[in-house]
């Protein structure tokens, strides 16, 4: 049993035909063909039978793809790490994390890491905060920072953040002179809301269903970054994380936040691999984002708690 032979085999199963499955892997079909002739006699097993002029897998081949489609996971992960030391190198230190802190937080932790270590290399990787913990459980990321919306069981954890929501808006609009902001103040405004499956944006939604309203909905985005910056260019107002809405000077730029009540906290979580001892460079890191944490709770309190 060889990996070509599997991958002809896959190939077939997922396309239909053997023609198909060769134009997707850019061979010939008789050497589809013999792939697969030649992964029946290995395996001894019927794979498929010709009904109608079609190629049907028989119960034996469907059972053995899905321990084909198992392996090819792991084949997966050897590919991505491949790219990844083809990209990165194999030094240094693989900081993976979610947007709402990677696109401004983390640059400001990895130069904090870096005043305190010169030699250090790090590798920051951006992606939704599944792929995060995934990294982090398979070793292609030392450190990760995730929503805590996540299934950690694969994961160690230490809470990191809990930010709370402001309301942004551009200068001059009717609630920048407002010291706060609730539900009903929002209502009939343009709204930028966060995806659907946010645990931010339902907890919203309930909140104005509480309140009697409905938002007036004009776009929805993933990333607090993007309704700040949707915001900035007057679509609308929206509900961002209070620590993107600083890392990133939105306030320099002529956006202005302001607390939302009822109080709404984005929350995030360190990730570490189980079971393996942190190096010393992963636990400065690891500090190197505590620490910057802490500078941003500094500079956000008198502004944004308003509890």
């Amino acid at each position: 049993m060889h990996l070509g032979e599997l991958e002809a085999f896959d190939a077939v199963m997922r396309m239909g035909s053997t023609n198909r499955a060769a134009d997707f892997l850019g061979i010939s079909q008789p050497a589809v063909s013999r792939a697969i002739g030649r992964l029946a006699r290995s395996t001894r097993l019927t794979l498929f039978r010709q009904v109608g002029g079609r190629l049907v897998p028989t119960p034996e081949a469907l059972s053995l793809h899905e321990e084909v489609q198992r392996a090819f996971v792991g084949l997966d992960q050897l590919r991505a790490r491949a790219a990844m030391i083809r990209e990165f190198g194999t030094g240094g230190l693989r900081l993976a994390c979610y947007p709402a802190l990677g696109l401004s937080f983390a640059p400001k932790a990895i130069q904090r890491y870096r005043t305190r270590d010169r030699s250090g290399h790090v590798t920051l990787l951006i992606a939704g905060s599944n792929a995060v913990r995934d990294m982090v459980a398979s070793g292609q990321a030392d450190v990760g920072l995730a929503a805590d919306e996540i299934d950690v069981s694969r994961v160690s954890t230490q809470s990191f953040m809990s930010a709370p929501a402001v309301c942004v808006m551009p200068a001059g609009h009717r609630l920048s002179s407002r010291e706060t902001v609730s539900p009903s103040d929002l209502a009939g405004e343009p709204f930028i809301a966060l995806s659907p499956d946010d645990t931010v944006r339902r907890r919203i939604e309930r909140i104005f269903e509480e309140a009697g309203m409905q938002a007036r909905t004009v776009v929805e985005t993933q990333y607090s970054e993007v309704v700040c910056n949707l915001a900035l260019e007057g679509v609308g107002v929206g509900i961002a994380n209070s620590i993107t809405f600083r890392a990133s000077k939105f306030e320099e730029r002529g956006l202005v936040a302001r607390p939302f009540h009822p109080r709404i906290a984005f929350k995030a979580l360190v990730l570490t691999a189980k079971e393996r001892l942190k190096s010393a460079q992963t636990q400065a890191l690891v500090a190197a984002l505590h620490d910057t944490r802490n500078q941003f709770s500094i500079i956000a309190a008198p502004a944004m708690t308003g509890d």
